[in-house]
């Protein structure tokens, strides 16, 4: 899951990210509000956590800059102030959770979690969208029952999906979750992972926008679709790193 990282970065790198990865979530990390409105840093992010290093500034007019940009994505403050007021005017400006440090990096995952759950409109760890279902939790995907085997990045590219149904995804924000350090990849490489996902869900599944990117298909599920989803563990994505490299032309 690709989430946006805000700090003022006078702590050098940063633990928390560093420790969310081991939970399956990619950070990119901005120092402050306005680098996170340039250069297309909110694409791709499925959630937003501003991170409070110090107890000096209050984190509700970064929320207000974020939300009056157009920022639609979930948000959650960690703060180092421990006082009710701050909580309260942080909700108020647009957060939709607030944790006061020191906090486990555990429970942070588990809120980012249920926050992207709560956005997607889902109450639960799986998402459902006619034939296809989408586990966050254990990252296990399956299409009218049958489990899909796929690799992590296919994963995380069919989740993005599935969060956003009724709109097209553009390459750009595929490119920014699959290869966030490396802003210049080429088409041809995003192709190249579109085809591998269409050919294990189906090609049916998504449609081309010509120019723009893709956007998924809902198709019902079938009356015979298979429920022996506990017997697929091999369909479900492992916590390996996957490395993507630009095919060579």
């Amino acid at each position: 899951m690709q989430l946006l990282l805000i700090d003022d970065g006078s702590r050098g790198p940063s633990l928390l990210a560093q420790r969310l990865a081991s939970a399956g979530f990619r950070a990119r990390r901005v120092t402050s509000v306005a680098h996170s409105l340039v250069n297309g840093a909110m694409e791709g992010a499925a959630v937003v956590v501003i991170d409070q290093q110090t107890d000096s500034n209050p984190s509700a007019p970064a929320i207000e800059q974020l939300r009056t940009a157009g920022m639609r994505q979930p948000v959650i403050v960690l703060t180092a102030r421990d006082d009710w007021r701050e909580r309260v005017s942080c909700i108020e400006a647009g957060a939709d959770d607030v944790l006061v440090k020191p906090v486990h990096s555990e429970e942070v995952a588990a809120r980012l979690r249920a926050i992207v759950r709560r956005a997607a409109g889902s109450g639960s760890d799986r998402i459902v969208f006619g034939s296809l279902e989408l586990d966050l939790k254990g990252r296990c995907a399956w299409s009218n029952g049958t489990c899909l085997d796929l690799t992590r990045s296919e994963f995380w590219l069919l989740r993005m999906f599935l969060l956003a149904p009724e709109r097209t995804v553009t390459k750009q924000e595929i490119a920014s979750v699959l290869w966030p350090e490396n802003p210049e990849i080429s088409w041809n490489a995003i192709e190249v992972q579109m085809a591998r996902l269409r050919r294990k869900v189906g090609p049916e599944q998504f449609k081309t926008v010509r120019g723009l990117g893709y956007r998924i298909i809902e198709l019902p599920a079938t009356a015979q679709a298979r429920s022996e989803r506990e017997d697929c563990a091999k369909g479900c994505v492992t916590d390996h790193a996957e490395v993507l490299t630009q095919p060579s032309a």
